[in-house]
């Protein structure tokens, strides 16, 4: 029996709301999830999965769940599931049929969608997006509506005439369909609306749909991707629904509202049809104080319309995080505004991608708005539950980063930490923040450098959010990925060296970027698809795995020396990581060939050793570390002693020519570079030798650094807002500081604390 455990959130109880969680399990655990159950106060109640990971013996590594709950007003409460072979004599729920349906609409293959609540049809190569859409609990029919594609408007040389694009819809496929749940996705193309040879180019779009069983409401995800050469400069981005019904025969009177709120909604309402509109833009968000953490929560977007005979709200997921955006009622219909015709402008650079969210709302008209306020804020901030730190240790599938005793102190430390980064707000910014010491070094011009995940941002939380407990660090860790997802990844070129890769940290995310084995990282993503059951995370951590495998076939990989530690350490650790995950040997087969690579190099100069001055090769103890690290998670699924002695022999050589007198490591072995390091990935070098060795002696000899990093901290709150480009900015750290130091300081206190030299 797993223990799924919701903090008390909201002060009106929720029932048979949706619910979605990740389950790991030790390998040989559990072979088949047929047969698991979720029981709430001896009541099972219907669950839908996806087994996301196995281990090598074919047992579930990861499951990911879906399931509903009765989540009480005003308290905490908890569900269970029960394994196959655990009894139960609970009373099971019944749950509003949700049913997928082929269907035909005008001679067009389409899909008919049925939840209990909500019925609609969708079609291949079809102008519109829905048909047909009926909201069941209350008998409202929407066929006076129009639902057509999003409509992208370009800038051109004349602000006066942007230029239209056309979009073409392509077949519909399911990703996931169960009894709580349906997922649909159609990809699209977008071709301008002109004669000009100049202007020939194709976009591309993806478009989801999630409905749920027994709810009147429906996600839709528009994720559009710039396939061309050039950046592109949206003018607009609008979605609108709108009511073809004549307004003379228009049942009167019509209600619309657009609301929005920070701490309480601000409702802008009338009773007679008049327009009402809410713009979220650089302004407004630059002078509104805000003390949330915003990846968690920030307010809330929305839209509504109101007849005699049927009601539609549309929200839209952190439209304030991801601004501009404006949301607008008529008597007409609804309009959202995914990017709004303002002065904040918004372009995507080649290869770019983003993905927004609209949960539309099909409500009776009587529907109170307060009522449609709490589903939309809802919507922003989800009930979510979490395991015991307990089920991520046993099951083994994170690193050891769960120690038998917490120490207040370090916790704090690494809370502060996480919550330290900066917020950064805009469309193409949300998720990422700029690093203060790439910045000023001018690294970017005089623009904000991007840190673009680097040192992989997400695992860090993840793996902070598996051994508290605590919902923040999961959000953290959510939003990072969606933005690395989209903005972070190279989705077009015709360079097959950047297709697929994750870009170095520059400004604009890719201005003038490059492709580094040193810079590609896949295991938040992977850990993101066990986490949300997207497909999306795991097929972009695949790209990336790719892009490394080409990378490491260039000339620069082929010659001994000819590149740092850094390079093939890093592309060890995805590969490794990408074996894990998928069991495919292709992924090791560049493996033995680095492990060769760094045996050649120290054979070579006698030790890792790194080119820098054209007369000069260094120790680098960051790089060196990095190396380590990366053998060591070689070494546990293929351990040989050759290994084993490389790693000792790379740590006995730092122990022994790396420290200075302070007893801290330095940062370069030059004379004009031999400070004080500051870097903790030493720590886990140090906590891998004890680990091939048992000798407590390395774990001593990072006590003084360990201490210096806890004096170090981070600051939990930041203040102080900037407008600078396309992002308001929020004072604080990149996220880089926090996801280079976590994994090695819990390694680190995980063994120092076990050996109770702290």
């Amino acid at each position: 029996m797993i223990q799924l455990h919701f903090d008390k959130l909201y002060s009106g109880e929720r029932l048979k709301e949706h619910c979605q969680t990740a389950i790991p399990f030790p390998k040989g655990k559990l072979f088949s999830a047929d047969g698991l159950k979720v029981i709430q106060n001896d009541t099972c109640y219907p669950s839908q999965y996806q087994v996301t990971s196995r281990w090598e013996d074919g047992s579930i590594r990861w499951l990911h769940l879906r399931f509903l709950a009765d989540l009480p007003s005003n308290k905490a409460c908890d569900c269970f599931l029960l394994l196959p072979e655990e009894k139960s004599a609970a009373t099971e729920v019944p749950t509003a049929t949700n049913q997928l349906l082929p269907s035909s609409l005008s001679g067009k293959e389409a899909l008919t969608v049925s939840t209990g609540a909500l019925r609609f049809t969708v079609a291949a190569h079809s102008s519109q997006l829905l048909w047909d859409v009926k909201q069941t609990l209350s008998d409202c029919d929407y066929s006076s509506y129009h639902f057509p594609l999003p409509l992208l408007m370009e800038e051109t040389s004349s602000p006066e005439a942007p230029l239209r694009y056309d979009t073409e819809l392509l077949s519909w496929k399911v990703l996931e369909h169960g009894p709580l749940l349906t997922i649909l996705e159609a990809e699209a193309l977008l071709r301008p609306q002109t004669t000009l040879s100049s202007l020939q180019k194709e976009l591309r779009a993806q478009l989801r749909l999630t409905a749920y069983a027994g709810k009147p409401w429906l996600e839709m995800e528009y994720r559009l991707m710039n396939t061309t050469e050039d950046e592109l400069h949206i003018a607009s981005l609008t979605w609108s629904l709108t009511d073809t019904c004549d307004s003379q025969t228009l049942p009167a009177p019509v209600r619309t509202c657009a609301a929005h709120s920070n701490y309480q909604t601000q409702f802008h309402t009338s009773d007679c049809g008049e327009s009402m509109s809410q713009l979220i833009d650089s302004q407004l968000l630059l002078y509104e104080a805000n003390e949330h953490f915003a990846e968690v929560f920030y307010g809330t977007l929305f839209c509504d319309r109101s007849t005699q005979t049927e009601g539609l709200c549309a929200t839209v997921f952190q439209g304030q995080q991801n601004y501009p955006k404006a949301v607008e009622a008529s008597s007409k219909g609804l309009c959202i505004s995914l990017v709004p015709q303002c002065e904040d402008k918004v372009s995507m650079e080649s290869g770019m991608a983003r993905c927004q969210r609209v949960l539309l709302h099909f409500h009776a008209p009587d529907e109170e708005l307060a009522s449609l306020n709490n589903r939309s804020t809802i919507y922003q901030m989800p009930d979510r539950c979490h395991l015991a730190p307990e089920i991520f240790h046993q099951a083994e599938v994170f690193e050891d980063v769960f120690p038998s005793q917490k120490d207040p102190n370090f916790e704090k430390v690494l809370s502060l930490r996480a919550d330290g980064h900066s917020r950064c707000y805009g469309m193409m910014n949300w998720g990422d923040s700029p690093d203060p010491g790439y910045t000023m070094q001018g690294r970017g011009g005089n623009e904000p450098v991007w840190t673009n995940n680097e040192y992989d941002y997400p695992h860090a939380c993840y793996l902070l959010y598996a051994r508290t407990g605590i919902r923040r660090f999961l959000d953290y860790g959510l939003v990072a990925a969606d933005h690395w997802m989209d903005v972070d990844v190279c989705h077009y070129s015709k360079d097959p060296l950047l297709l697929g890769g994750q870009w170095e940290h520059t400004n604009r995310h890719c201005k003038n970027g490059h492709m580094y084995c040193s810079h590609e990282w896949v295991e938040g993503l992977l850990d993101t698809w066990h986490f949300t059951g997207n497909p999306r995370a795991l097929e972009t951590a695949l790209g990336i795995g790719e892009n490394v495998l080409r990378l490491l076939d260039t000339p620069m990989f082929h010659q001994k020396g000819g590149i740092n530690a850094r390079e093939t350490g890093w592309a060890l650790r995805t590969l490794v990581a990408l074996y894990k995950e998928t069991g495919d040997e292709k992924w090791l087969q560049k493996c033995d060939w680095i492990v060769g690579h760094f045996t050649e190099w120290k054979e070579e100069y006698g030790q890792w050793l790194s080119p820098y001055l054209d007369n000069v090769a260094i120790h680098v103890v960051f790089m060196i570390s990095i190396a380590v690290g990366s053998l060591m998670r070689y070494y546990r699924i293929r351990p040989n002693q050759h290994i084993k002695d490389m790693i000792v022999d790379a740590v006995d050589d730092m122990v022994e020519n790396c420290m200075l007198d302070d007893g801290t490591f330095y940062y370069k072995e030059l004379p004009s570079l031999s400070r004080t390091g500051t870097n903790t990935l030493i720590l886990e070098a140090l906590q891998n030798a004890y680990e091939l060795t048992g000798n407590v002696d390395y774990l001593k000899t990072g006590l003084v650094t360990f201490q210096n990093a806890l004096k170090s901290g981070g600051k939990s709150f930041v203040s102080g807002k900037k407008h600078i480009g396309d992002a308001i900015i929020n004072q604080g750290d990149g996220t880089k500081n926090f996801a280079q130091s976590f994994l090695p300081l819990a390694l680190y206190y995980k063994a120092a604390s076990d050996n109770r030299l702290l």
